[in-house]
């Protein structure tokens, strides 16, 4: 479909549109609020300062795509693969990422407030002078992310999966289930969490 024709029926007030080819597009700021594009392929989209306001994005293929200061608040995109993808001074509030690929993403200077980021991959993300504050972190993996400047909530930090490198210089809450993800230190006891382990090997992160 032509980036022309799918716009023109956005302002007619289609709205569903799923797993629609939109490769390497060029949508920047293009209006598409509340649109349904699940399992769309997003790869290297440019969708810089682009309206996805309520967009429900789940399982899109949003590779090395360039959402720069786009607006994503409220959108869903459960299960969605972001890596590589640029994201910094989005508006990502009450965003649901559950499930999501963020790996090796530059979220800098992003705006996460109360997101949903259970059981994403931030390893490696670029998180640097993020706002976090009350983001939902469960069993969330931000092993070698950058979090320098972020606004994080050390309260909220549950279940984050950190490597020794990252959380030794945040002030973590002393309350806060931090698990620690590096070989020297598989013989620790807090990593004899059967649940935890449990959850590795059910992820692919380690091999039984």
């Amino acid at each position: 479909m032509l980036i022309a024709e799918l716009l023109r029926l956005v302002a007619q007030g289609h709205a569903t549109f799923p797993g629609i080819n939109l490769a390497h597009a060029s949508l920047v700021q293009a209006r598409l609020a509340a649109i349904i594009l699940i399992g769309a392929n997003l790869y290297g989209a440019d969708l810089r300062k682009a309206d996805l306001q309520a967009a429900r994005l789940q399982y899109a293929d949003l590779r090395h795509a360039d959402l720069r200061e786009a607006n994503l608040a409220c959108a869903i995109l459960r299960g969605a693969d972001l890596a590589g993808a640029h994201l910094g001074r989005a508006n990502l509030q009450h965003v649901r990422f559950a499930g999501a690929n963020l790996q090796g993403a530059d979220l800098r200077h992003a705006d996460l407030r109360r997101a949903n980021c259970y059981y994403a991959h931030l390893d490696h993300a670029n998180l640097s002078k993020a706002r976090l504050q009350d983001v939902e972190w469960q069993d969330t993996v931000l092993i070698g992310a950058n979090l320098r400047g972020a606004h994080l909530d050390p309260g909220a930090a549950e279940r984050i999966v950190f490597a020794p490198s990252d959380w030794s210089r945040l002030r973590l809450d002393q309350h806060a289930e931090v698990y620690l993800l590096e070989p020297a230190l598989r013989d620790d006891p807090i990593m004899q969490r059967l649940h935890f382990l449990r959850w590795l090997v059910q992820t692919g992160r380690l091999t039984p």
